[in-house]
């Protein structure tokens, strides 16, 4: 597994008053040779890895898993 840091580019609000701050960071853990928002599972694993810092309700706000909230970096 490689691990990625991801860190929000900018404030962004989702449903029921949940909000990423800009700089805030996520640890992500993905196959090895992949990257975040480059397929379906790791979207979805990017999703739950948002899920255990509070933010599972991301119904309207899909549009992050594209990536354009985050830089992330390999660690």
């Amino acid at each position: 597994m490689s691990k990625f840091i991801l860190t929000a580019k900018t404030n962004y609000s989702l449903s029921n008053g949940m909000r990423i701050e800009k700089g805030q960071t996520f640890e992500v853990n993905l196959p090895f040779a992949q990257l975040p928002f480059t397929s379906i599972k790791n979207k979805e694993l990017v999703k739950q890895c948002l899920a255990r810092e509070g933010f599972s309700d991301l119904k309207g706000h899909e549009s992050i898993l594209d990536g354009w909230l985050f830089d992330y970096k390999k660690v």
